[in-house]
């Protein structure tokens, strides 16, 4: 005898109307709502050419899940990279991994082991990260991932190797200080931004690199937290980087010291307008596509930052300002916590919030 027929047929019918109603309070007139605009992380499957949609993962929940879509799921997915067939690999942080997105959503785990933390050189799920943060990709495949105090290479069969271990006398114990930002020009040499420097560094000869900058980040977060810092090259080499006094600028190849292109030194906001007017939170990734014109994650505003160059035109494609729930669909939208961004050939954005891979199409 099951439970439901051990209740009396009127009793039946006053729970199932008292379930109905329940249900209708909590979810608004019209029954449940799909997963959308509501920071769940359902994507709209809407039909709109300028909007957000989630491609893996969930923004509030986290874990590690290989699956195809909203199924999957990440944990702290901060760094992301795309290579020419539409892949998108992204540094999962909380697992210690780097994953893989499929065009079509499907997520794999390229390289590393879920809840194994370490430093070994090795193939697939043999090698091991520490603290991988960010991720930039090469001319020939190679991702370069920045790992703690350690920058590592993964060939495209998921190989990883240890290309050099930065001093760690110049970072501190402070993991404001650590390593976050890293990118590759078309000449052999990787930028990373830290909470104490820029530098550029020759992959032929690490120990031989520039520092571009050097000081003390202004850490917005607050003490103990990791304070990226976004760096991205555009194909004449010229490197853009979100400077430790909260403003944009930029290094010409060869050049030994920044130079300032958009804001103002120490003054932070929330401002679209030129170069000289516009203001920036924290730029804590920087994309730039194939037209030249830069993309930052802008965390804390939590919006996206479009600026154009030369002219460093700054305006807000994405994202409503201060909010810090996904909300999927039609632009502006909003989202969770901000962490990484990256740029296709076609200019649609994918950018890490909260526990989500999303694909923002601007207009």
């Amino acid at each position: 005898m099951t439970f439901e027929s051990a209740v009396p047929a009127r009793l039946r019918v006053r729970l199932l109307c008292a379930g109905v109603a329940a249900l209708l309070c909590a979810c608004g007139p019209g029954g449940p709502k799909r997963e959308t605009n509501d920071g769940s992380g359902g994507d709209t499957g809407g039909s709109s050419s300028t909007d957000i949609s989630v491609l893996a993962g969930d923004a509030v929940t986290g874990g590690n899940v290989n699956k195809k879509g909203t199924a999957a799921r990440f944990n702290t997915p901060r760094g992301l990279a795309l290579d020419t067939n539409g892949n998108v690999y992204v540094a999962d942080e909380g697992n210690f991994t780097i994953r893989k997105i499929a065009p079509d959503g499907t997520v794999t785990t390229f390289a590393g082991l879920a809840g194994a933390s370490g430093t070994t050189d090795a193939k697939g799920d043999r090698a091991r990260f520490s603290q991988p943060t960010a991720v930039t990709i090469d001319g020939n495949g190679d991702l370069y991932v920045l790992d703690g105090t350690a920058i590592r290479k993964i060939t495209a069969d998921g190989t990883v190797t240890t290309v050099t271990r930065l001093a760690f006398g110049n970072f501190g114990v402070d993991v404001q200080n650590t390593p976050a930002g890293i990118a590759a020009d078309g000449n052999d040499n990787l930028y990373v931004t830290s909470g104490i420097d820029t530098r550029r560094i020759p992959l032929s000869n690490p120990g031989r690199y520039t520092t571009l900058e050097n000081g003390v980040v202004d850490a917005i977060y607050g003490t103990g937290q990791l304070v990226p810092r976004g760096v991205a090259v555009d194909p004449d080499g010229t490197a853009y980087v979100a400077d430790l006094t909260h403003t944009l600028s930029r290094a010409a190849p060869g050049a030994t010291a920044l130079t300032t292109f958009v804001g103002a030194r120490s003054q932070i906001g929330n401002a679209d307008g030129n170069a000289s007017t516009a203001r920036f939170q924290q730029l804590v990734a920087l994309a730039i596509d194939k037209n030249g014109n830069l993309y930052g994650a802008d965390a804390i505003n939590n919006t996206i930052r479009k600026i154009t160059t030369p002219a460093g035109i700054v305006t807000t494609v994405a994202g409503t300002a201060k909010s810090t729930t996904l909300r999927t669909g039609k632009l502006p939208g909003s989202f969770a916590q901000l962490r990484g961004i990256a740029v296709d050939g076609s200019g649609t954005l994918y950018a890490t919030t909260g526990n989500a891979v999303v694909k923002i199409v601007p207009q």
